[in-house]
């Protein structure tokens, strides 16, 4: 079977199943709707990963973000989320930001306008880094940070530097010709942006600037 059509067999039951799992914990686990949300925000990021290994094809690469980016739509603007606690419109938004971002790294990425690992470490930055950055933040995070008409606790900034850092540090010992110094220089730098970034930017838009703002920083850097 041709590649790209296996990757779509395999992209809409892994994004469904997403869904599925984060709505069944959400209903008999009695989680909350924030983490709910970014379960589903942690889950889909590991879609970049069928992205690399199956798609060939840009039209057949930008399938799945679009699909999620309707599915998200139509939960957010027609309420579809109240329906399983989800009915904070805003905080919604972020669900379909993050689908746009995975899509416009595709097309960069297709065009060689950014490397592969750059754009992978982008969307592992986000998807890890701020998810995990919320829950332990909205669960322990007493103390805000002095930031004027944000609510970011210090130690989910604190988790989204060092999971951030984490990430890209793994992604370059591994898939780059680094040393261990120059690895360890960019992903702290990387770390402190993303965590600058996720706390300063407002409207759940977070999930378009860490990101993009990270591929940048990398493109810069490597």
């Amino acid at each position: 079977m041709n590649s790209n059509i296996l990757g779509l067999v395999v992209t809409f039951p892994f994004l469904c199943l997403v869904i599925l799992v984060g709505i069944l914990l959400k209903q008999f686990a009695n989680i909350s709707s924030e983490t709910m949300r970014k379960f589903i925000h942690i889950g889909v990021s590991n879609w970049w990963f069928l992205e690399v290994h199956y798609f060939t094809s840009l039209s057949f690469a930008l399938m799945g973000p679009i699909a999620f980016i309707i599915i998200n739509s139509l939960f957010t603007f027609l309420h579809w989320g109240k329906a399983i606690g989800m009915d904070d419109t805003k905080r919604n938004y972020g669900l379909i930001y993050f689908p746009i971002t995975l899509l416009i790294l595709v097309i960069l990425e297709y065009q060689g306008s950014v490397s592969s690992l750059n754009a992978t470490l982008g969307v592992m930055v986000m998807g890890y880094g701020d998810g995990l950055a919320a829950l332990i933040g909205s669960k322990w995070g007493k103390k805000k940070l002095p930031v004027p008409g944000r609510t970011k606790s210090v130690i989910g900034t604190l988790t989204m530097f060092l999971i951030s850092a984490l990430v890209v540090m793994i992604g370059l010992s591994f898939y780059s010709s680094l040393s261990f110094g120059s690895a360890l220089g960019i992903s702290v730098v990387v770390g402190l942006l993303a965590a600058l970034v996720e706390a300063l930017t407002p409207l759940g838009l977070d999930n378009l600037t860490v990101p993009l703002g990270v591929v940048l920083l990398l493109e810069v850097l490597i």
